[in-house]
């Protein structure tokens, strides 16, 4: 199972000095000394400068200068919501729908979606705009025999992409038990087996 926010955070700042040199505290002396300000221009000076990797960079600059890595879940919850906060009880509805699965499935809440996973990702809940969220599935690539009427293929071209089906919802009503279903099934499909 992957890693929370908050657990990847730990570990690449746990990490920093084996695998660059440096632990947190210099590089926020080096980050100050250019005059960076802002995690997003320090996480780029931090790639192009320094040749960190994007994941690393993003969560240092945002440790040292603030950003969503600090905040917690329900924060971070906040952050996805706002401006669109008549979408939080349908995302609310999907999270608990997707707790219900069973006991391995865990919740990330990131910076464009929330993410649930078991064994490996199986659905996401992805604010679309103002007035809807996207229900991502994750079925495989083969065609569905029998798809919910308002599902929509995903095509990304990318073949390892996991979501490859997505039912737009816009309220907390709209999540029927054939919709629930459509969500065990897919994490029926990341657990085979079981």
């Amino acid at each position: 199972m992957g890693k929370s926010p908050d657990e990847m955070k730990t570990a690449i700042l746990r990490n920093l000095p084996a695998k660059t040199g440096r632990d947190a505290g210099g590089w926020t002396a080096l980050i100050q000394a250019a005059g960076l300000t802002d995690a997003k221009a320090a996480a780029r000076w931090l790639k192009q400068a320094h040749g960190l990797g994007g994941v690393t960079a993003q969560v240092l600059a945002a440790h040292i200068l603030g950003g969503l890595y600090n905040l917690g879940p329900e924060q971070r919850l906040d952050r996805l919501y706002q401006g669109r906060e008549g979408l939080r009880p349908l995302g609310d509805r999907l999270t608990a729908l997707a707790l219900g699965l069973g006991p391995d499935v865990s919740v990330n809440v990131l910076t464009t979606m929330i993410s649930f996973s078991a064994a490996l990702k199986f659905a996401e809940a992805k604010p679309a705009g103002k007035g809807r969220i996207d229900l991502g599935l994750a079925l495989g690539h083969a065609p569905l025999s029998d798809p919910h009427p308002a599902m929509v293929a995903v095509r990304t071209g990318d073949p390892s992409d996991r979501i490859t089906w997505r039912i737009p919802l816009k309220t907390a009503d709209e999540v029927t038990p054939e919709v629930a279903a459509w969500l065990a099934r897919a994490y029926g499909h990341v657990r085979p087996g079981v």
